[in-house]
């Protein structure tokens, strides 16, 4: 899991593993807070004494209770949940105007949904359209309000070309008046690909807000245009 992590999130982490707690997976940055003034990264270090340098994205899955390795399915599964987390996690950054929030995190799915066609993931084992449901079921759970993914009861993230349905462009354009995205076909796996290795979350968040917000601005301005 953790190569295939570093080809979609080109970032330091660490891996850790929960028995409670968790919806199968989720991302958080060193910096989470757990009390005021107590950073995840640093009770790490003082409790697990686990090095986490500073910028470190810490990956939490749920403990496998069962018997065996786990599937390319699974773990594919799993790593569309990280990704939609961590995109979720960069909307909670603020790092996109309040009125071009949905329309970045549309962008920045479509785009990891595009990369999962890729043959190079494809050759480490991610299975597509395993991936493709993991990110469903992160983005779906925050586009429609449900807790976790496991209450989510819409049904407009049940196929695998989601992103793309008439129907969701309509749902997030109703809940978002600001909502204005290319169509799924228009955005690019290249998007959210920056080669050059991992890098802190902090650099990483500034590649993202820098690539999303040009792909926004195109998009607006030929929409002026036309």
């Amino acid at each position: 899991m953790a190569g295939l992590l570093k080809g979609l999130l080109p970032v330091r982490a660490v891996h850790l593993s929960a028995t409670a707690g968790v919806d199968r997976v989720c991302i958080l940055s060193d910096e989470t807070e757990l009390l005021p003034g107590l950073p995840l990264g640093d009770v790490l270090v003082e409790e697990l004494g686990i090095d986490v340098p500073y910028g470190t994205a810490i990956v939490i899955s749920e403990e496998d209770g069962q018997d065996g390795p786990t599937t390319d399915e699974d773990m594919s599964y799993n790593l569309g949940m990280v990704v939609g987390n961590a995109l979720l996690d960069v909307i909670s950054r603020n790092v996109f105007p309040l009125h071009r929030e949905s329309s970045a995190l549309y962008v920045m799915g479509c785009s990891y949904h595009s990369m999962a066609s890729g043959s190079g993931l494809q050759h480490l084992g991610l299975k597509p359209a395993h991936f493709r449901a993991g990110l469903a079921a992160s983005l779906g759970a925050f586009w429609s309000g449900a807790q976790h993914s496991r209450v989510e009861t819409s049904g407009l993230f049940l196929q695998q070309d989601f992103l793309a349905s008439p129907r969701l462009r309509r749902y997030l354009a109703t809940i978002d008046a600001g909502f204005s995205a290319p169509r799924p076909e228009q955005i690019g796996a290249g998007l959210m690909h920056f080669p050059g290795g991992a890098r802190s979350y902090d650099q990483w968040l500034g590649l993202v807000q820098n690539a999303v917000m040009d792909r926004l601005g195109a998009h607006t301005a030929r929409l002026c245009d036309s």
